[in-house]
């Protein structure tokens, strides 16, 4: 084909578009379809040329596409397929606008932002919901775990002011025989006293009669029997009365002394007592509690009654009293005089 003709198929075929572009009346695949065939090429060729399939040239040229195909790669099929016919890029694009290939394209894109969108709120409404339930299984086996603690403190503190209590009500029921054991050798000290005293004024008054008869002889001895015997029974009565008015004055000076020794007790945890005096008087009784002071004022001796040694500290007139001999989580009952 000469350079005349040629130019005149291209003024020709450039006319056939601008006026089907103009009228609408041709599909951009057919505008396509045209220049190959003015330009004397098949379809293989362009296919060769493009490195495509024959049924992608086909589907241009018809403007068939299937659904699933992206209309990205359409347009690029089509301006592909312009540069190999010679015909202009843009015109072809124009074309595809104006047949409603470029709103396609917006809309498929427009919906693949959608879904992509859709599938993305999706998969962030999962991770919310799965790390909501996490925090709430863990919120509840923290309540679980802190309700269980909870429950067995009160229990233990219950359990232990229970133990106190019946221990305490079993040393009033039960007295220690320790303490039955003093008040008895008490009693039998007293006796003894009185009768040693007794024994030591006939002692010292036993030598007098001795003396009088030796300087008298035989007869003075027997004449002289009766009024030294009358003698001794009032020196040993005396001697009785004087050792009973000591013992009197001291005893009487020893209550006096303890008569009124402050008590103070301070307790390092709870603990039931009952104190009292030698009248029988409760000076304090209950449970105590931690930390808690007390000092009391009575009549010697006290009688007292711990619910935990253990956990208290005695001073009686400013001297501690040793505890340790208690057993640990029994109850002790000790009289201080």
């Amino acid at each position: 084909m000469s350079t005349e003709n040629k130019i005149e198929v291209e003024e020709i075929t450039q006319h056939k578009l601008n006026t089907s572009l103009d009228t609408e009346t041709l599909s951009v695949g057919e505008i396509l379809r045209l220049r190959r065939e003015e330009l004397g090429l098949t379809q293989q060729d362009i296919a060769k040329r493009l490195r495509l399939k024959i049924a992608v040239i086909e589907s241009i040229e018809s403007h068939e596409f299937e659904s699933h195909q992206v209309a990205t790669f359409i347009r690029g099929y089509f301006r592909s397929y312009a540069k190999v016919v010679g015909v202009n890029e843009k015109d072809i694009l124009k074309a595809l606008e104006l047949s409603g290939e470029g709103q396609h394209q917006h809309k498929e894109h427009s919906m693949q932002s959608f879904s992509q969108q859709t599938k993305k709120q999706k998969h962030d409404n999962h991770i919310m919901r799965l790390t909501w339930g996490i925090l709430v299984v863990i919120l509840g086996i923290s309540s679980i775990w802190w309700w269980q603690n909870h429950q067995q403190d009160t229990l233990s503190a219950i359990s232990i002011q229970h133990e106190q209590a019946e221990q305490a009500k079993l040393a009033l029921e039960h007295p220690s025989t320790q303490e039955n054991t003093a008040q008895t050798d008490g009693q039998l000290q007293e006796p003894t006293l009185a009768v040693s005293a007794s024994e030591d004024a006939q002692t010292s008054t036993t030598p007098q009669p001795t003396d009088t008869t030796t300087t008298t002889g035989e007869n003075a001895s027997q004449h002289e029997a009766t009024p030294v015997g009358t003698e001794q029974a009032p020196q040993i009565s005396d001697a009785k009365e004087s050792v009973s008015t000591e013992q009197t004055q001291i005893k009487n000076l020893s209550h006096d002394e303890t008569a009124n020794k402050p008590l103070a007790m301070t307790f390092k945890q709870d603990c039931w007592i009952q104190v009292k005096d030698s009248t029988g008087a409760i000076l304090a009784t209950g449970l105590k509690t931690s930390g808690q002071s007390i000092t009391l004022t009575g009549k010697t001796p006290y009688s007292i009654i711990l619910g935990a040694p253990e956990g208290v500290s005695i001073t009686l007139a400013d001297e501690p009293v040793d505890l340790s001999r208690y057993t640990a989580g029994k109850a002790a009952r000790l009289t201080l005089l």
